[in-house]
């Protein structure tokens, strides 16, 4: 699909249907009327645009994938600190309510991801993306071996949320994403050892 494309008010308004489809019911909702109906416009359009639900579907992963990337680009932009600027931009896009992701991208891309486990021809985008974080990641951390711990634990962290298999307290997630922060910088500070939250969970926990 060319950016010509994707960029047309009909086709964003389609694919905005698309995801909250999607996000509501699961890829199995995803169907041409359901689409067409929801969008208010006539199934024609919407085959106008995405001559199969294949084209449909392709196209929301990549839009998911510009998301993804534009969080990263304005983390990394936000971030005074080069030394393993990448990885703290991982963790601020994928889990720190960045507007370009959130809640509402992630059942999304929950959703499409699990959806799609078996069929990783149609992952290609993603799979390219994550090669590409990668390697950005190992390129300007300090310690490439503990950063890539780190993004391993947020992807973790991340598809066990998005999938609904476990729903962590908010305030033990928030200590945890701030000591995982704290391993980006090469070495713990006295503050990310001891972050507030880390202080309320343990008075949590005392009790």
């Amino acid at each position: 699909m060319s950016k010509r494309k994707t960029s047309h008010p009909t086709v964003q308004k389609l694919l905005d249907t698309a995801e909250t489809i999607v996000a509501r019911d699961g890829l199995v909702g995803l169907t041409y009327d359901r689409v067409s109906k929801d969008a208010g416009v006539a199934k024609g359009t919407v085959l106008y645009h995405f001559a199969s639900k294949e084209d449909l579907i392709t196209a929301m992963i990549e839009r998911l994938v510009s998301r993804f990337d534009a969080a990263l680009s304005h983390a990394m932009g936000s971030d005074p600190d080069a030394s393993g600027r990448a990885v703290r931009a991982y963790i601020a896009a994928t889990h720190e309510g960045d507007a370009f992701t959130g809640e509402y991208f992630d059942r999304v891309n929950g959703a499409i991801t699990a959806a799609l486990a078996n069929t990783p021809e149609r992952l290609a985008a993603v799979q390219a993306q994550g090669r590409r974080h990668q390697d950005a990641i190992i390129a300007d951390s300090p310690d490439p071996v503990l950063a890539t711990i780190v993004r391993m634990a947020i992807d973790g962290l991340w598809f066990s949320e998005s999938l609904g298999l476990m729903n962590y307290d908010p305030m033990l997630k928030a200590a945890v994403l701030a000591r995982l922060k704290s391993w980006t910088y090469g070495k713990e500070t006295p503050a990310a050892r001891n972050t507030p939250q880390e202080q309320q969970q343990g008075e949590k926990n005392a009790t």
